[in-house]
């Protein structure tokens, strides 16, 4: 469990990345393996012994992990726009360095590493065409890794379309707590002006 009782001090920029990691990590996990046990039901620990739905299982899990990334790097640039500290383009650049910086570092053999390099270039182009007022609160900037959730979780297609509703705002309310104690905990000003010079 990656949660905590006070929010945590986001001083630099390594802190904010960390966070944004582990948060995505621990979102990505409990929602999916959440949502298939509950439809599982008793069966669920038999799963485990059907070595083609643990391969499934994995790849569902890192496609999520990845969604969550990207979500979470656009809720934290968002706050930097919402602190009047920077436009749109800078927040675009500093979505697109967090998610990319995770991503391209992942050590992983269970789907190919050109699905996060996808990742990574479709969300540049989401970045900077994103309204950053509109994602710096609620849950708009995190529709990616809801979607990835029913796209990928290793459930038949009928189960997910009635669930799809259920599946979104299981989902959401997992980042409720992780959007609070970020945006409480960032420090703006000193990751900016860390982020600035290093971009310079």
């Amino acid at each position: 469990m990656l949660r905590y009782d006070t929010a945590p001090t986001l001083s630099n920029y390594t802190h904010l990345v960390e966070y944004i990691e582990k948060q995505s990590s621990f979102v990505s996990q409990v929602t999916l393996y959440g949502y298939i046990k509950t439809r599982a039901g008793t069966q669920w620990p038999k799963l485990f012994e059907n070595e083609k739905y643990l391969t499934s299982l994995k790849i569902a899990r890192w496609h999520i992990f990845a969604a969550c990334v990207a979500d979470l790097s656009l809720f934290a640039a968002a706050q930097f726009h919402k602190s009047g500290e920077a436009d749109s383009k800078i927040c675009a650049k500093l979505a697109y360095k967090i998610t990319a910086s995770i991503l391209s570092d992942i050590n992983q053999e269970d789907i190919e590493e050109t699905d996060f390099l996808a990742v990574i270039k479709n969300s540049q182009k989401r970045y900077e065409e994103t309204d950053y007022a509109e994602v710096a609160t609620g849950d708009s900037a995190f529709q990616t890794s809801a979607q990835a959730l029913l796209d990928y979780a290793p459930v038949i297609d009928d189960f997910k379309k009635n669930d799809a509703l259920i599946v979104r705002n299981s989902l959401h309310l997992r980042w409720i707590g992780v959007r609070r104690d970020l945006a409480k905990g960032l420090q703006t000003k000193p990751i900016l002006a860390e982020f600035n010079a290093h971009s310079a």
